[in-house]
């Protein structure tokens, strides 16, 4: 698949998407050559209160205020990511749609399944952009790009090296597929098996990988790690740390629970606290 027509979700409330992961976002644009949507959500607010309510605390001007500093707030980030993507020379569309502050991971999903890939910037463990990142792997049917403010942090902009956690399912195959325009391009291909982790991974699993890969012109190393007691993502997590990779490529696996995600332990840990820009895909 060709990358060429990217969702950037760019958050407004109740802290706009800080600028070095809206800098971060348009980088990896410019990488892939694509095409930009900047999508915003100017957040509305429901009151449901009465005269007296509104008499003692002012709740319903509350709400006005908190409303308008949302599209401001929006209106300052979508400024901000034009003028990056202007810098960049790539293609930026702003777009903004009105929706409650409990539809916005619904809104984000709708927007991401008419685009190639969609990237969602976390902005804090316990903010929103959680459960939009979350909702965005699980039902555009589309890869989503998750970049974590601590990668921004603590990783050079770039791609020099790309880890694939790889257990043979079908999730991580379909984020393999996905991930393909960005493995071809990068100058390092790590991927990475823990092998204790279940018990139909082994080492014997990177055979079939390595010759597909090869098949689009990537050559990929190979390290099979043990668990040593630590969970799956754990060890992920540690190793592309080590590594100073730049993009984790793995599958999302989790299941709905009465209208809640239960996901797989290294889904969950990766997301809690993305080491790098991952990229994340569910069959």
């Amino acid at each position: 698949m060709t990358i060429k027509d990217i969702l950037l979700h760019l958050d407004s409330y109740p802290e706009p998407t800080p600028d070095a992961l809206v800098e971060q976002a348009i980088w990896w644009a410019r990488y892939l050559r694509a095409d930009v949507t900047a999508l915003n959500v100017d957040i509305q607010i429901p009151v449901h209160s009465n005269r007296i309510a509104d008499y003692l605390i002012g709740l319903t001007e509350m709400a006005r205020g908190e409303e308008e500093r949302s599209r401001a707030q929006g209106r300052a980030v979508l400024s901000l990511a034009a003028d990056r993507a202007l810098a960049a020379n790539v293609a930026l569309t702003p777009q903004t749609v009105r929706g409650g502050l409990y539809d916005l991971a619904d809104l984000v999903v709708r927007a991401g399944r008419t685009h190639d890939l969609t990237i969602v910037p976390l902005t804090g463990k316990y903010d929103d952009q959680q459960s939009v990142a979350r909702a965005v792997v699980f039902g555009s049917g589309r890869p989503s790009l998750i970049l974590g403010q601590s990668a921004v942090d603590e990783a050079a902009t770039g791609c020099g090296h790309a880890v694939i956690a790889w257990d043979g399912g079908a999730c991580a195959a379909r984020a393999l597929g996905d991930a393909l325009p960005l493995l071809t391009q990068a100058a390092r291909v790590t991927v990475v098996i823990v092998a204790d982790d279940k018990p139909s991974v082994g080492s014997d699993l990177s055979g079939d990988i390595v010759r597909h890969m090869r098949a689009h012109g990537v050559e990929p190393s190979v390290r099979t790690l043990s668990r040593q007691g630590r969970s799956a993502g754990a060890v992920i997590e540690a190793y592309v740390r080590e590594a100073g990779a730049d993009l984790l490529v793995m599958g999302a696996y989790g299941h709905s629970r009465a209208r809640e995600f239960v996901l797989g332990g290294a889904t969950e840990h990766i997301l809690g606290a993305p080491p790098c820009a991952v990229l994340m895909a569910h069959a």
